[in-house]
């Protein structure tokens, strides 16, 4: 269909200085939008008006952008080179540009706009101008031919049908930055709750699956609105996307379209996004100090519904976010204060997982009432500010009458974690002498330690902020067993045993060399480059025998000889599984062994390409490229219990 441009639709005229203002108070900027888009196509035009800007206005300077026209109180004056339109040249005077272009198509990465087959997106503020106002309110006017429905944070206004196409007017106070677009060719489903409208926007063969997300999404918007504080916008949207995100915006989420209809978008994916409209969006984050948000969303939302399903899921969800931190290869192993975007892969272990940890433990040594009140309090203070990690600090501070500081820094400022030692345990009657270690520089930790006795399980917190400690406990009957933090509820080291070796070992630990077998080098090479993203090193059988790290690598028949060879214990699994296949164990010695191996060995660099994203794994079998087999070792005895019977 050739695009024919809709006539635009004016919104009223801001007259006069700015005159809203925040819930704080403070002066809020203005802007009127009007965006003419063929999805299709990507072709647009976009006029936007500020009719009082604040400061400089920073204009949007994109390949795939032309600025046509920029007037400053009605009179057309060049473009500055800068792509920012100074103060002293406007004025205070109603700033006016239109912008034509077109949107890049959909590519392999994840760009701010772009355009496919079926939807199109603009997210963030770099296609807009923008003055200096840190949040403004932005009046969106939005026309899309027919059969396209536009979309947009903010609260819905008008809507209207016509020959040619569809419009549609939403109010966004915010940042800027905070913004999203879309385009697509939807259905829309709609459920009020309350005075809340509860929206989708999924393609036609996703229209079903409506009622179940709005049913819950209010489910979400009530428990966290009773745990944190009211909602804080008049709705919620879900909106299918053409690329492989989940991302939480006001009001508002855009979720890759191939996972919608699985379970598990509708539980935690769906509840973490929800949660996202107060911590990131209501309460924005102060990333040049740290990324908080994150880590409380994932413990409110993951977590959270995780210990819903019971003490085992949530202990499962614990041990995965330390196993994950173990694996970090050791360039990665930040502080939290150093985690500053909402970053997957590698990083993702400290920002979601050890900051989700630093929650689970600061609720239990604040207790239940504490950290309600302390969330409420922090919401109370921040909302529509931006916060870092000392305001979550003050909150709890200020409901609890404690000084968090050293909880705090301690978790914030220092990378790695602490490693605990059982150095001795002995009972006497109905007492229980322990001797905790831990790895120094020392923490100050409240460490679990469980007990089994006659009577039944002890739970009991002992304080450790030393190196080395002594502690006794009054028990009911006679200890039969102990064990320190079983339930893994401590930011810590795994101890050995507790875990399986795992795939991500080899990139984390003592740097392993690589063994060809068959002279299979080069192949050897560029599969140990791509993996370990740094050149290979290849030893012959000799050195092989003496590396504190080793990877053999060769076809499948000459690994499975090769480990029988060298292994006494019997194999873990079959060794023949998939096309590929790749496995860790450790030789009596404990040292660390992989294994990586081909049917073909030619197929070795594409069938295990994908090998790290299976790093929390002991071993793992592709076929395509894809994973069709992994799992773990059995678990052995661990050095943080004893038994005495």
């Amino acid at each position: 269909m050739r695009f024919r441009p809709l006539l635009l639709a004016v919104l009223p005229a801001l007259a006069g200085p700015a005159v809203w203002a925040g819930p704080h108070a403070e002066m809020l900027g203005e802007e009127a939008v009007t965006l003419t888009l063929d999805p299709a196509t990507g072709a647009l035009a976009l006029d936007a008006v500020l009719p009082a800007p604040q400061g400089d206005v920073t204009l949007p300077r994109q390949d795939w952008l032309t600025i046509e026209t920029l007037r400053i109180g009605g009179d057309a004056t060049p473009v500055p080179g800068s792509g920012v339109l100074r103060a002293a040249r406007h004025m205070g005077r109603p700033v006016t540009v239109r912008l034509t272009g077109t949107l890049p198509p959909l590519s392999a990465g994840i760009g701010e706009v772009a355009r496919g087959e079926t939807a199109s997106y603009l997210l963030g503020s770099g296609w807009l101008p923008v003055d200096s106002a840190p949040r403004a309110r932005f009046e969106l006017n939005l026309e899309v031919p027919a059969g396209w429905r536009p979309a947009a944070t903010g609260t819905l206004g008008a809507e209207a049908v016509g020959a040619e196409g569809r419009s549609a007017q939403f109010v966004f106070t915010g940042r800027a930055a905070d913004m999203g677009v879309f385009a697509g060719r939807y259905t829309v489903g709609e459920a009020m709750h309350g005075e809340l409208r509860l929206r989708t926007y999924f393609e036609p063969r996703d229209a079903a699956y409506s009622p179940a997300y709005t049913e819950a999404v209010a489910g979400y918007i009530d428990r966290f609105s009773a745990e944190i504080g009211p909602y804080p916008y008049p709705g919620f949207s879900v909106v299918s996307a053409p690329i492989p995100v989940g991302l939480g915006m006001p009001g508002l989420t855009y979720v890759s379209q191939s996972i919608l209809g699985h379970g598990y978008m509708r539980g935690r994916s769906l509840a973490h996004e929800v949660l996202h409209s107060w911590w990131g969006n209501a309460v924005a984050v102060d990333y040049r100090r740290g990324n908080w948000c994150e880590g409380l969303t994932t413990y409110m939302a993951d977590h959270a519904l995780a210990e819903d399903a019971g003490p085992e899921v949530a202990r499962a969800m614990r041990l995965g976010w330390l196993r994950d931190l173990a694996a970090l290869p050791a360039g990665e192993d930040r502080p939290l204060t150093e985690f500053r975007a909402a970053a997957h892969g590698d990083r993702q272990a400290v920002g979601y997982g050890k900051a989700a940890l630093l929650f689970h433990m600061l609720k239990a040594e604040l207790g239940p009432e504490d950290w309600r009140a302390g969330l409420r309090r922090f919401y109370a203070d921040h909302h529509d500010r931006v916060a870092a990690w000392h305001d979550l600090r003050a909150a709890f501070e200020a409901v609890s009458g404690r000084d968090l500081g050293g909880f705090f820094d301690q978790w914030l400022t220092r990378s790695g974690l602490p490693a605990l030692r059982l150095e001795a345990a002995e009972p006497e009657g109905t007492a229980l002498h322990l001797v905790l270690g831990q790895s120094l520089p020392a923490y100050r930790l409240s460490v679990p330690v469980v007990v089994e006795t006659g009577a039944g399980t002890e739970r009991h917190l002992v304080a450790l902020d030393a190196g080395r400690g002594e502690a006794t406990l009054r028990l009911r009957a006679p200890a039969r067993a102990v064990s320190v933090d079983p339930d893994f509820d401590l930011a810590r080291a795994l101890a050995p045993g507790e875990v399986p070796p795992m795939l991500g070992d080899l990139f984390a630990g003592p740097e392993p060399v690589l063994l060809a077998l068959g002279g299979e080098t080069a192949a050897a090479e560029a599969l140990g480059a791509r993996l370990l993203r740094r050149p290979a090193r290849l030893v012959d059988a000799a050195a092989a025998e003496t590396a504190p790290a080793l990877i053999v690598v060769g076809s499948g028949a000459e690994v499975a000889a090769w480990r029988m060879a060298h292994l006494s214990a019997p194999a873990p699994w079959s060794m023949d599984a998939g096309r590929a296949r790749a496995w860790v164990e450790r030789d009596p010695g404990g040292r660390l062994i992989g294994f990586l191996s081909a049917d073909r060995i030619e197929d070795l660099a594409s069938e295990l390409g994908a090998l790290r994203y299976q790093a929390g794994q002991s071993y793992a079998a592709f076929a395509g490229g894809a994973a069709v087999v992994a799992g773990d070792w059995p678990t052995g005895a661990t050095p943080l219990s004893r038994r005495f019977d």
